[in-house]
């Protein structure tokens, strides 16, 4: 039976909470960076890099694709060591990708482990550099200008066919709101209608979802089938929200991501051994969270606060 409802009181608090000590030096169990955010060589400017550079889109954008049912801390390892090798950064080179084959692309994103399921990592990466390519001379700004950096008209595109066939994977629901969102935070483009995308539901959005008991009652299905309705529940939450600084649901994703992936995936069953520290602990839920890139297993109560006697008393 799948039975669920929203806490956005709950989650009112949750989210504030998680955000603000993401945004501190405190972080999360100590953590308030992403996977993404490290590029390649120690020292950028030693490097002669730039965070917002063409090569810098160029990384994000093509490490992202393939960006599912991936552990993200090695996908982005994998994509830095495969951008700082000379012999194997044309990967990111749209242009020089399109007129390679496959076995020459699974050869080179072989070597430092950025693909896993070889051949469909290396059609999707073929796919979407040859996309670019041909239709957006190679870099990604031609796709955000069309869209005159108006970032519910770059998220549209995921719903046209077309598109979706020239982007396989990198259209998805997952991966598609979560590139809009590095292209915020790790780009450094000013997007307009950035409360208009969905949160980029994964396992750990989903685990601190439930955990958090901002979605509870009982349900056993998939990650896909839920999204959905976990994204209603950060949107409903966000609705009751007034924080000078957090104001859109996507600037959950990084808070919550965190407080799963480094207190969340310790649990078992109704047990969290990070309970003590974590941030929100006083409302991890005492009842059963199951989450993996699979199955999701959820029993926990939906509590009705009772009506005081003094409601119905005849005045």
């Amino acid at each position: 039976m799948n039975n669920l409802e929203i806490d956005s009181e709950k989650g009112k608090q949750v989210a504030i909470i998680l955000f603000d000590k993401f945004n501190s030096n405190e972080g999360i169990f100590g953590q308030n960076g992403m996977p993404e955010d490290i590029l390649w060589g120690s020292d950028l400017s030693d490097m002669g890099h730039k965070i917002g550079s063409d090569e810098h889109l160029l990384f994000i954008t093509m490490t992202v694709s393939i960006d599912y049912q991936r552990d993200a801390d090695k996908l982005w390892k994998a994509g830095r060591e495969t951008m700082g090798d000379k012999e194997t950064k044309w990967l990111f080179s749209p242009d020089i990708v399109k007129n390679k084959s496959i076995n020459e692309i699974i050869f080179a994103m072989k070597k430092y482990g950025l693909s896993q399921k070889h051949k469909k990592d290396a059609w999707i990466w073929k796919s979407v550099s040859e996309s670019f390519a041909n239709i957006y001379h190679s870099d990604p700004k031609n796709l955000i200008r069309e869209c005159d950096y108006d970032a519910i008209k770059i998220f549209n595109n995921k719903f046209d066919i077309r598109f979706k066939q020239k982007f396989p994977f990198f259209s998805g629901d997952k991966i598609f709101p979560l590139w809009i969102r590095m292209l915020h935070d790790n780009i450094g483009f000013e997007l307009k209608n950035l409360e208009k995308i969905p949160i980029p539901v994964d396992v750990h959005i989903a685990r601190s979802t439930f955990t958090t008991g901002c979605l509870v009652g009982e349900y056993t299905g998939t990650i896909s089938d839920i999204a959905p309705k976990i994204d209603e529940a950060w949107k409903s939450v966000m609705s009751k929200v007034k924080h000078p600084k957090l104001t859109y649901r996507l600037q959950l994703d990084e808070p919550l991501w965190n407080l799963s992936k480094n207190g969340c995936t310790h649990r078992r069953g109704n047990i969290c051994p990070k309970k003590k520290q974590c941030p929100v602990g006083e409302f991890c839920v005492d009842n059963y969270v199951s989450v993996s890139s699979k199955i999701i297993k959820v029993t926990s109560k939906i509590i009705h606060e009772k009506s005081s006697l003094d409601n119905f008393m005849l005045k």
